[in-house]
């Protein structure tokens, strides 16, 4: 009963009174029992940043006096990025306590949990961590957290006004230009030497949310290690990634991944990496937008062209006319699932096509006749349906109306809420 009242607090820790939060570390700190204490302060630890500097310190100690290294995994995932909050002398004490643990798979596994703070750590303990890093002996472990680290180092941005001994604690983490460049020229280097292409993904999809981050030179490279994956798997699963971040790529970088995307000869991965391309297709340069199309228009499964429709069609309402007039006449060839599919993902965009497209989409969502499918694809036309003509909005409402079950017409009805 005590220790169920402990973890009953401890998960609405945040819900505490000052007082009430020193009450519960003390009563942490007393426990025997090592799965207890160590739930507890992951717990806890989701608060870190947020707490008093003498607590802090407290949690730190606990964390320290673990002697299992699973738990000390366990409670440093736990911290998480509230490691970002504390006072450099905490956070290096962390990175001692993750340097110091002998397993390899579970030095890896604390050194990711500190990884995910990094942007809040000194400039000094970001070199070290890296450090860490590099020390890992397989590479199969440096790829676990290079997925972590590469996405928070190019969050970092240069500032010519920083000094190493005294970093601003805001969101914008600021870094001297010269460190920020080694730091982002080191792990693309460790990217660089994993050998393995499994590895070589797995740290291309930590660095793909980051990507526009990055200085032009680690992004070239970013791309080429892209291109040297030989597996389709990875080919797909590098680009699901770099996808994210495509927008803040060179034109020329760009064009690069979507030959790499149409070099995938698997038709599931090469849909998938289509997609991914396309999720960022806003952004890129309009004589790649083309293209895209014309690579979805070549997909031979159905499926596979209603998944690219849905995220191609995101962006319908920049795509130059002829795109647009393309991109309605492939949804027009699929049927049932995948027509409510493209039409879930044009419909944001049709109030900015012209009035002959706009009808054409109207009539294809009165041609679906299974109702499951209708109420996903209005759904989807509900995003644009307030720029539509009146008599085109009065068609789709009808379409809700007009289904004879009550629970459809009902969840028709509830999708085209705004």
């Amino acid at each position: 009963m005590y220790s169920g009242v402990i973890q009953s607090l401890a998960h609405n820790f945040n819900c505490l009174l000052s007082a009430q939060k020193v009450a519960l570390v003390a009563l942490v700190e007393g426990l025997d029992d090592p799965e207890m204490r160590n739930s507890a302060l992951e717990e806890i630890g989701a608060d870190l940043a947020g707490l008093p500097p003498e607590l802090q310190q407290r949690l730190v100690a606990l964390a320290e006096g673990l002697e299992d290294a699973e738990d000390c995994v366990f409670v440093l995932r736990g911290f998480g990025t509230g490691v970002a909050g504390l006072a450099p002398e905490l956070q290096q004490r962390l990175l001692v306590l993750a340097d110091g643990i002998d397993e390899p798979n579970y030095r890896a596994l604390a050194l990711s949990a500190l990884g995910a703070g990094v942007t809040g750590l000194t400039p000094e303990l970001q070199q070290r961590l890296v450090v860490l890093v590099e020390r890992l002996d397989n590479p199969g472990h440096r790829a676990s957290v290079l997925e972590v680290l590469g996405a928070g180092v190019a969050g970092l941005r240069p500032r010519s006004s920083c000094v190493s001994s005294s970093l601003p604690r805001d969101l914008t983490p600021c870094i001297a230009p010269e460190l920020w460049r080694a730091l982002q020229q080191r792990l693309v280097a460790l990217a660089e030497g994993l050998g393995e292409p499994e590895d070589g993904a797995r740290a291309l999809r930590g660095f793909g949310a980051g990507l526009t981050g990055l200085a032009p030179e680690p992004q070239q490279r970013l791309v080429a290690l892209a291109e040297g994956l030989d597996q389709p798997w990875n080919g797909a699963s590098a680009l699901v990634a770099l996808g994210i971040g495509v927008t803040g790529l060179a034109p020329e970088l760009q064009q690069r991944l979507l030959v790499l995307a149409d070099g995938i000869h698997e038709p599931n991965y090469h849909a998938f990496a289509l997609s991914a391309l396309g999720i960022g297709v806003t952004g890129q340069a309009p004589e790649l937008q083309q293209p895209l199309g014309v690579l979805a228009e070549r997909l031979d499964n159905p499926g596979h062209r209603a998944l690219a429709l849905e995220v191609l069609g995101a962006g319908v309402a920049v795509f130059a006319p002829e795109l647009q007039q393309r991109l309605v006449v492939l949804a027009e060839g699929l049927d049932g699932a995948n027509r409510a599919s493209a039409l879930r993902g044009l419909g944001a965009g049709v109030p900015r096509l012209a009035p002959e497209l706009q009808q054409r989409l109207a009539v294809l969502a009165e041609s679906i006749d299974d109702p499951e499918y209708l109420v996903m694809a209005l759904a989807g036309l509900r995003q644009g349906l307030a720029g539509l003509a009146p008599e085109l909005q009065r068609r789709i409402a009808a379409l809700a109306d007009g289904l004879d079950e009550p629970e459809y017409r009902a969840r028709a009805l509830a999708a085209l809420l705004p």
